[in-house]
């Protein structure tokens, strides 16, 4: 029984180790530089995105992004679900209007270009609306599937508990009886 306990630890441990090792889960984090300098990333892991620049530093999140595929000239339409952060204008920062939709848009041009619209309402009485850049640059992800490898926490944690569950099974001794001494065996 003993032998067959740990040789089920040992495939187990195998398993969680080849499963580990062969399927990690993909993250992409898409890094676009404006033609104004601001700086767009979005996160389709994490469902979250940021626009930051000398005019605008937000935090987004939407459930859309899982959606999102990048690239070069994206496209499509994202509800945002939170927005968080302040645009200046005239000087002053001013904090999203929450009695709008906010909406983060890619809008290619005829020209090639592709815009991007924050669509939203600043301010409390509203004094901008939508903020409105062009991509400019476009960093992409390290790796050619689309995404940064990230390992899989379950497989590891798998694996952790197998190979913890072999150090125990392998301090764990029977004391027997022989003659009139005790022994370990």
């Amino acid at each position: 029984m003993k032998n067959i306990l740990k040789k089920a630890m040992v495939i187990a441990a195998c398993g969680s180790a080849a499963l580990a090792v062969s399927s990690p889960a993909s993250a992409a984090l898409y890094t676009y530089q404006q033609t104004n300098g601001d700086i767009l990333t979005i996160d389709d892991t994490a469902l979250s995105g940021s626009l930051k620049g000398s005019n605008i530093d937000v935090t987004f999140t939407s459930a859309a992004f899982a959606g999102f595929t990048g690239g070069a000239s994206p496209t499509g339409s994202f509800n945002l679900d939170s927005l968080d952060g302040t645009r200046t204008v005239g000087g002053t920062a001013y904090s999203d209007n929450p009695s709008h939709q906010q909406v983060l848009k890619f809008i290619p041009k005829s020209n090639g270009d592709t815009k991007v619209n924050l669509w939203s309402w600043w301010g409390n009485p509203i004094v901008a609306g939508d903020y409105i850049t062009t991509v400019g640059t476009y960093t992409p992800p390290s790796t050619s599937s689309g995404g940064t490898p990230v390992p899989a926490p379950g497989m590891l944690g798998l694996l952790s508990l197998a190979l913890i569950g072999l150090g125990f099974a392998g301090r764990r001794r029977k004391t027997v009886i022989k003659g009139n001494k005790l022994a370990l065996a």
